[in-house]
Protein backbone atom coordinates (compact mmCIF):
# COMPACT_ATOMS: atom_id res chain seq x y z
CA UNK A 1 0.00 0.00 0.00
CA UNK A 2 1.50 3.32 -1.11
CA UNK A 3 0.49 6.27 1.09
CA UNK A 4 1.15 9.71 -0.35
CA UNK A 5 0.54 13.21 1.00
CA UNK A 6 0.20 15.67 -1.87
CA UNK A 7 -0.49 19.40 -1.68
CA UNK A 8 -3.65 20.34 -3.58
CA UNK A 9 -2.68 23.62 -5.24
CA UNK A 10 -6.10 24.13 -6.84
CA UNK A 11 -8.55 22.60 -4.35
CA UNK A 12 -12.08 21.84 -5.53
CA UNK A 13 -14.13 23.35 -2.70
CA UNK A 14 -17.27 21.45 -3.69
CA UNK A 15 -15.37 18.15 -3.54
CA UNK A 16 -14.01 18.77 -0.04
CA UNK A 17 -17.37 20.07 1.16
CA UNK A 18 -19.15 16.89 -0.09
CA UNK A 19 -16.57 14.32 1.04
CA UNK A 20 -16.60 15.50 4.67
CA UNK A 21 -20.11 14.04 4.99
CA UNK A 22 -18.60 10.60 4.30
CA UNK A 23 -16.05 11.09 7.08
CA UNK A 24 -17.86 12.82 9.94
CA UNK A 25 -21.01 11.64 11.67
CA UNK A 26 -21.13 14.53 14.15
CA UNK A 27 -22.82 17.63 12.68
CA UNK A 28 -20.66 20.02 14.74
CA UNK A 29 -17.58 18.82 12.81
CA UNK A 30 -19.00 19.68 9.38
CA UNK A 31 -17.77 22.91 7.77
CA UNK A 32 -20.14 24.82 5.53
CA UNK A 33 -19.12 25.73 1.97
CA UNK A 34 -18.12 29.29 2.97
CA UNK A 35 -15.81 27.92 5.66
CA UNK A 36 -14.16 25.67 3.06
CA UNK A 37 -13.62 28.71 0.84
CA UNK A 38 -11.97 30.60 3.71
CA UNK A 39 -9.84 27.57 4.61
CA UNK A 40 -8.66 27.15 1.02
CA UNK A 41 -7.67 30.83 0.89
CA UNK A 42 -5.74 30.78 4.18
CA UNK A 43 -4.39 27.23 4.56
CA UNK A 44 -2.59 24.48 2.71
CA UNK A 45 -4.80 21.54 1.76
CA UNK A 46 -3.07 18.20 1.32
CA UNK A 47 -4.70 15.15 -0.24
CA UNK A 48 -4.06 11.79 1.34
CA UNK A 49 -3.79 9.21 -1.44
CA UNK A 50 -3.55 5.44 -1.07
CA UNK A 51 -2.42 3.66 -4.22
CA UNK A 52 -3.36 6.79 -6.19
CA UNK A 53 -6.91 7.08 -4.81
CA UNK A 54 -8.25 9.84 -2.54
CA UNK A 55 -8.33 8.59 1.06
CA UNK A 56 -8.63 11.82 3.05
CA UNK A 57 -7.05 15.20 3.64
CA UNK A 58 -4.94 17.30 5.95
CA UNK A 59 -5.43 21.06 6.30
CA UNK A 60 -2.45 23.02 7.66
CA UNK A 61 -2.47 26.63 8.82
CA UNK A 62 0.70 28.68 9.41
CA UNK A 63 1.18 29.73 13.02
CA UNK A 64 3.87 31.56 14.94
CA UNK A 65 7.50 30.45 15.07
CA UNK A 66 7.26 28.03 12.17
CA UNK A 67 4.47 25.99 13.76
CA UNK A 68 1.76 24.44 11.60
CA UNK A 69 -1.72 24.03 13.03
CA UNK A 70 -3.57 20.92 11.86
CA UNK A 71 -7.00 22.41 11.18
CA UNK A 72 -8.29 19.11 9.79
CA UNK A 73 -7.01 15.55 9.55
CA UNK A 74 -9.63 13.36 7.87
CA UNK A 75 -9.52 9.82 6.55
CA UNK A 76 -12.35 8.09 4.72
CA UNK A 77 -13.86 5.27 6.81
CA UNK A 78 -12.69 2.51 4.45
CA UNK A 79 -9.05 3.54 5.07
CA UNK A 80 -9.30 3.95 8.85
CA UNK A 81 -7.60 1.41 11.10
CA UNK A 82 -5.19 0.29 8.36
CA UNK A 83 -2.13 2.37 9.21
CA UNK A 84 -2.92 5.14 6.74
CA UNK A 85 -3.23 7.83 9.41
CA UNK A 86 0.06 6.90 11.07
CA UNK A 87 1.78 6.75 7.68
CA UNK A 88 0.52 10.25 6.89
CA UNK A 89 1.54 11.49 10.34
CA UNK A 90 5.10 10.25 9.83
CA UNK A 91 5.27 12.12 6.51
CA UNK A 92 3.88 15.26 8.18
CA UNK A 93 6.43 15.07 11.00
CA UNK A 94 9.29 14.84 8.48
CA UNK A 95 7.90 17.81 6.53
CA UNK A 96 6.88 20.04 9.46
CA UNK A 97 9.00 20.04 12.60
CA UNK A 98 6.42 21.74 14.82
CA UNK A 99 2.75 20.77 14.73
CA UNK A 100 -0.17 21.68 16.94
CA UNK A 101 -3.87 20.84 16.88
CA UNK A 102 -7.04 20.54 18.88
CA UNK A 103 -8.60 17.10 18.82
CA UNK A 104 -11.47 15.13 20.32
CA UNK A 105 -11.46 12.37 22.92
CA UNK A 106 -11.99 9.76 20.19
CA UNK A 107 -8.87 10.75 18.25
CA UNK A 108 -6.61 11.81 21.14
CA UNK A 109 -5.02 8.31 21.54
CA UNK A 110 -3.97 8.35 17.87
CA UNK A 111 -2.13 11.66 18.28
CA UNK A 112 -0.50 10.61 21.55
CA UNK A 113 0.73 7.40 19.89
CA UNK A 114 2.12 9.55 17.05
CA UNK A 115 4.30 11.48 19.52
CA UNK A 116 2.14 14.49 20.37
CA UNK A 117 1.89 15.76 23.93
CA UNK A 118 -1.37 16.81 25.57
CA UNK A 119 -1.02 20.49 26.52
CA UNK A 120 -4.51 21.45 27.72
CA UNK A 121 -8.16 20.42 27.90
CA UNK A 122 -10.85 22.87 26.81
CA UNK A 123 -14.39 22.30 28.06
CA UNK A 124 -17.24 22.62 25.54
CA UNK A 125 -14.76 23.37 22.75
CA UNK A 126 -16.58 21.68 19.89
CA UNK A 127 -20.10 21.59 21.25
CA UNK A 128 -21.70 21.65 24.71
CA UNK A 129 -20.35 18.62 26.52
CA UNK A 130 -17.64 17.91 23.92
CA UNK A 131 -14.14 18.83 25.09
CA UNK A 132 -11.21 19.75 22.91
CA UNK A 133 -7.68 18.62 23.65
CA UNK A 134 -4.80 20.92 22.72
CA UNK A 135 -1.86 18.84 21.52
CA UNK A 136 1.64 19.62 20.27
CA UNK A 137 4.50 17.90 18.47
CA UNK A 138 7.95 19.47 18.44
CA UNK A 139 10.73 17.60 16.65
CA UNK A 140 13.29 19.89 18.32
CA UNK A 141 12.36 18.60 21.76
CA UNK A 142 9.06 18.49 23.56
CA UNK A 143 8.36 21.20 26.11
Amino acid sequence: MEIRLREDLEPDIDFYYRVQFEIYDEPYLIWDRETWEAIAAACGIYRIEVDGRYAGDVVLENRRKGTKYIADFSILPEYQGKGVGMGVMEQLKRKERRLTAVTRKETLPFFLKAGFLLKRTMKNYYFPGVEGYGIEYNAYGQR
